[in-house]
């Protein structure tokens, strides 16, 4: 959140981010996925043949996973790198719902809900909440450099009391 410098009211405004954590997807672990299954989306560049569009999204129909990608600077490795991290996604799915790499192939996964995990307030008072185990701290800095360990803790301790 912000206050803006045009409004003289104190008018808050907010953005929402989603922040997504995916693995690498190891060479080792690498499997292909079925043509079929696959939207691609590759704009072709209209008109002014100056400006070309290299971004790309690919869709695995299945689960309904989208990924966008436009880091590239040619389309082809967009395209590339949007298969890479949607193998990615897919693997850190199959994984969480236990079942075997081979299986991911044959279609028997199914799309993670979308919960919301933490509430990052860092304007006017900073805090982070996190929504599953209900554990605020003030230490705002810290949690955005990577030191979660507060919440992997407070979930693994949850996960033991009521399981």
């Amino acid at each position: 959140m912000r206050i803006s410098p045009v409004r003289g009211n104190g008018r808050r405004y907010t953005w929402p981010a989603t922040v997504e954590v995916s693995p690498i997807l190891d060479k080792s672990m690498d499997f292909e996925i079925p043509e079929k299954d696959l939207e691609i989306t590759m704009p072709r560049s209209h008109g002014n043949v100056n400006r070309r569009q290299t971004w790309v999204r690919v869709i695995h129909i299945p689960t309904g996973i989208s990924v966008f990608c436009n880091q590239e600077r040619r389309q082809i490795e967009n395209k590339e790198k949007g298969l890479t991290i949607l193998k990615s996604k897919l693997l850190a799915i199959a994984l969480a719902q236990g079942v075997e790499l081979k299986k991911i192939q044959n279609r028997q996964i199914g799309s993670l809900s979308k919960k919301l995990i933490r509430e990052y307030i860092l304007y006017p008072d900073k805090k982070v909440k996190d929504l599953r185990t209900k554990l605020e701290t003030t230490a705002v800095t810290d949690i955005l450099e990577g030191e979660i360990d507060l919440f992997l803790k407070a979930s693994i301790q949850q996960q033991r009391t009521s399981g």
